[in-house]
């Protein structure tokens, strides 16, 4: 029985590896520069990452109180220029006047309300077809396992578009701010069989 050399090995094995995730680099929000509170950044979505992808997971962490607001969007940035703007947007979540919620466009969900300021977590996963087609979603939190569970059901065709380019990050409202984003764009697992 022949065995491939350990460089060879090495090799493959850091091609799978490179090929299968990228987490996106988002820094944070800067401080609000006007009275209205808002602060706003952006990030890339990397062509090559998107092309790719079949699961997307995110995570926004948060002081989560009713007047605070913690929005992840994702979309086509019209200038091309890696600025999401208003509008630009075609899949929101995060937390606003006290719950999560879950938005496109044309639809837009929330969970239950929580009366008492908290620590909060929203984990994001969805996964989708070689054709960017949804699979799956699940989205909750640990108080809250399954934020939107009617969406989860059947997961629409807004929540993920190949054409993404851009995601945002704007944090509105006067409460303490420690939010924390993670946006990471994986390929579906494989296995490599040597022999």
């Amino acid at each position: 029985m022949k065995h491939p050399s350990a460089p060879l090995c090495c090799l493959l094995a850091a091609l799978c590896l490179s090929a299968s995730a990228g987490e996106v680099a988002l820094p944070p929000a800067p401080p609000p520069a006007h009275f209205d509170t808002e602060s706003v950044t952006n990030a890339p979505l990397l062509r090559p990452m998107m092309d790719r992808a079949r699961l997307l997971r995110a995570s926004v962490s948060l002081w989560a109180t009713p007047s605070n607001n913690v929005e992840v969007a994702f979309g086509t940035s019209r200038g091309g220029d890696g600025v999401l703007l208003p509008g630009d947007e075609s899949l929101a979540f995060g937390w606003e006047n006290g719950a999560w919620f879950l938005a496109s466009p044309t639809n837009r969900v929330r969970s239950p309300v929580f009366a008492e300021p908290a620590e909060r977590t929203l984990s994001f996963r969805l996964r989708v077809r070689e054709d960017g087609s949804p699979v799956s979603l699940s989205v909750g939190d640990g108080d809250l396992p399954d934020a939107f569970p009617d969406v989860a059901a059947a997961p629409p065709d807004w929540i993920f578009s190949r054409a993404w380019d851009t995601v945002r990050l704007t944090v509105r409202g006067t409460d303490e701010r420690d939010e924390a984003l993670s946006v990471r764009l994986d390929t579906d697992a494989g296995v490599l069989i040597l022999r």
